[in-house]
């Protein structure tokens, strides 16, 4: 299945809208201001929430545990070293891998050799914009969250000057 997400430029907190192969609003994700542990939500477009993340403090390299509604614990995202970008997923039993092009346009997201997701950031775009296209439905509403953290953290890098 494919979907879009398009940052809404003018908005004090990041906001998103994931949209269907039609154009049909789906999801809205949506960062905390001034949220010390960076965190966010995975929301219906009625508004209830599906899925949140916050980020873990006094790491070396970013990581961010998704959670559900019920506070329980889904999956555990890790930054790792390198000069492209990579990153460890555990989701539930299940470890997927992350690794994008050398500009941060790129990524795939993997089991072992089976590519689960694969990530496309357009260039020229207002404001970040993607076109994700997902492999394994069953964790559809986890990998299109998983597109906002990988955002995320790549503008943390970017304001830090790394």
């Amino acid at each position: 299945m494919r979907f879009y997400i398009k940052q809404k430029v003018f908005s004090l907190k990041d906001k998103f809208t994931v949209k269907d192969f039609n154009g049909n609003d789906i999801y809205l994700l949506q960062g905390k201001m001034f949220s010390l542990h960076n965190k966010m939500q995975l929301m219906n477009i009625d508004g209830s929430t599906l899925l949140f993340a916050q980020k873990k403090l006094f790491r070396l390299f970013p990581e961010y545990i998704i959670s559900n509604q019920h506070n329980e614990d889904l999956a555990i995202i890790k930054k790792k070293f390198g000069l492209r970008p990579k990153f460890d997923i555990t989701v539930v039993n299940k470890a997927l891998k992350v690794e994008g092009s050398l500009f941060q346009h790129s990524f795939d997201v993997m089991e072992d050799t089976t590519t689960v997701a694969s990530i496309r950031k357009k260039v020229l775009s207002f404001g970040d914009s993607y076109e994700i296209e997902v492999y394994d439905e069953q964790h559809t509403e986890l990998l299109l969250f998983l597109v906002i953290i990988i955002d995320q953290v790549i503008h943390e890098q970017k304001n830090r000057g790394n």
